[in-house]
């Protein structure tokens, strides 16, 4: 039996260039270690990768069209007002393959699941958190043609029932939730994950990533990673030794000399973490690997010492989850995080001469004037607004809330969900100045980052990269504008 796994197509409109937030990097494997894993257990796999290929969902209906298979697996991504693009897709493939099971896996079906089936009935299941060990005992229900009742039996999966009903001629799915799927404990037992259209991926300048861990030991109100992984969850990392079997692998096969790890946070808690680390680092050296990498992290995982020893191996890029340069906003967030760990941090940082890329939220519902202006300020002292890109992006990222996280729960009762889906949470400020203020710098930063866009050269950047690296007259006087924009609209409201 043929199995297909699909990463749908992903467009984006100019009015979402934050759509990094709608999935977590940890996911772009997620895929690739589904398949691993139906491969050991001798499936027939094929990844259709519609998103890298640059497919329009008519494409990827004709494409998929040409396969035989009966199981289909979709990596589903949130794409805010195209969602719904996505489903015409999938009943389209539905009318064209009637017998086919489609299922839906990743981050944002997991959260979502009940709306999902109850709105979208030609979806038959979802896999709920971690998928390596659910999606094999899926494939062998479907391989074996067994009825619905075996869906009942396999942990971590949510299904519609054929008990539904039909009230007043409208069709009312009776979706059922079984058992959670503990999260992998060893993931050193994990096979790596397949990985395709390599030569692709490279002329895209997509990195090459590796996910050395997973879940965070952080328990920030704005992320729903670790209860991704279940209620229990907590950080989990594969040893040095299997993360650099890995890397030596694809260095010796694919020729690959840069490294992304996608991992929520790169360091594990505390004293352990940093010795884990330090271990792969000297793992690397010590075989004489040439490779250059990136990392993301807390700032509180940041010493000299540890980065020093990264940096010998060959460390090059970090995202630091900086946050806020609000002392209220940070611990709002559950951060335990202070703002001068921040500054910190990103000094030990270019001591190094690495230069951080930085998540960062300027505006977050509660937010006053006077923490926006903290934030600004805190901007300019860490001198972190020297690139028009970045500095568009910091100056105005609003928080997204997901379905999922602390501030969605907390935000739930009051709020009203931004879709039919109920995956995002619409809010409106608390202070109206600050709405009008967020309005006008979020159309004034999304109107620089188009026409950023639009200077840029394509056939020199990476385009998996928010850090656009502009070094002209052109993007320095840009820059200027951005600051000297927000600063002055700023001070009209105060």
């Amino acid at each position: 039996m043929s199995i297909i796994l699909l990463e749908h197509p992903r467009p984006r409109t100019p009015e979402r260039y934050e759509s990094v937030v709608n999935t977590p990097l940890s996911s772009c494997l997620m895929t690739g270690y589904i398949a691993s894993t139906l491969k050991s257990n001798h499936h027939d796999v094929d990844i259709v990768d519609a998103n890298l290929y640059g497919w329009s969902f008519n494409e990827t209906i004709q494409e998929l069209r040409k396969k035989s298979f009966k199981l289909i697996g979709v990596h589903l991504v949130y794409l805010w007002e195209n969602t719904e693009d996505v489903f015409e897709m999938l009943l389209n493939l539905r009318r064209s393959v009637p017998g086919t099971h489609i299922n839906l896996y990743g981050h944002f079906p997991t959260f979502a699941f009940r709306e999902l089936l109850a709105n979208y009935p030609y979806v038959d299941s979802v896999t709920i958190g971690e998928p390596e060990a659910t999606f094999p005992e899926l494939a062998e229900a479907v391989k074996n043609n067994k009825d619905t009742s075996a869906l009942y039996t396999i942990d971590g999966l949510a299904f519609n029932s054929t008990n539904s009903k039909i009230e007043e001629g409208v069709l009312k799915p009776n979706v059922i939730l079984n058992k959670p799927r503990k999260p992998v404990s060893n993931l050193d037992k994990l096979p790596f994950p397949s990985r395709c259209d390599f030569d692709l991926l490279k002329e895209r300048g997509i990195s090459t990533y590796i996910l050395a861990s997973r879940g965070c030991y952080g328990k920030c109100t704005f992320c729903y990673l670790d209860n991704f992984y279940g209620e229990e969850s907590s950080w989990r990392g594969r040893s040095p030794e299997n993360v650099f079997n890995e890397i030596f692998d694809i260095y010796e096969n694919l020729g690959e000399r840069y490294f992304y790890f996608a991992d929520a946070n790169f360091f594990g808690p505390g004293k352990n973490g940093k010795e884990r680390a330090c271990k792969l680092a000297g793992l690397i050296m010590d075989k004489g690997l040439n490779i250059k990498f990136g990392i993301e992290c807390r700032v509180n995982d940041i010493d000299d010492k540890t980065i020093g020893i990264l940096v010998r191996a060959g460390l090059k890029d970090v995202f630091l989850g900086v946050e806020s340069g609000s002392q209220r906003s940070l611990n709002k967030f559950r951060k335990f995080t202070k703002v001068e760990d921040n500054k910190k941090a990103i000094n030990i940082l270019r001591r190094y001469d690495i230069e951080p890329n930085y998540g960062f939220i300027m505006f977050e519902p509660d937010s006053t004037l006077a923490e926006v202006r903290e934030n600004f300020e805190f901007l300019k002292e860490a001198k972190m607004l020297n690139s028009p890109g970045i500095t568009a992006h910091l100056l105005h990222h609003k928080q997204t809330i997901f379905k999922g996280t602390f501030d969605y729960e907390k935000r739930n009762s009051g709020a009203k969900p931004a879709s039919k889906l109920g995956y995002e949470s619409a809010y409106e400020f608390k202070d109206k100045a600050v709405e009008a203020f967020s309005e006008e710098i979020n159309a004034f930063c999304l109107q620089a980052l188009k026409d950023l866009s639009m200077n840029r050269d394509f056939e020199k950047e990476e385009r998996d990269s928010c850090v656009y690296g502009e070094n002209n007259s052109y993007s320095r006087q840009m820059n200027e504008k951005l600051i000297e924009h927000f600063e002055r609209t700023l001070y009209s409201y105060e």
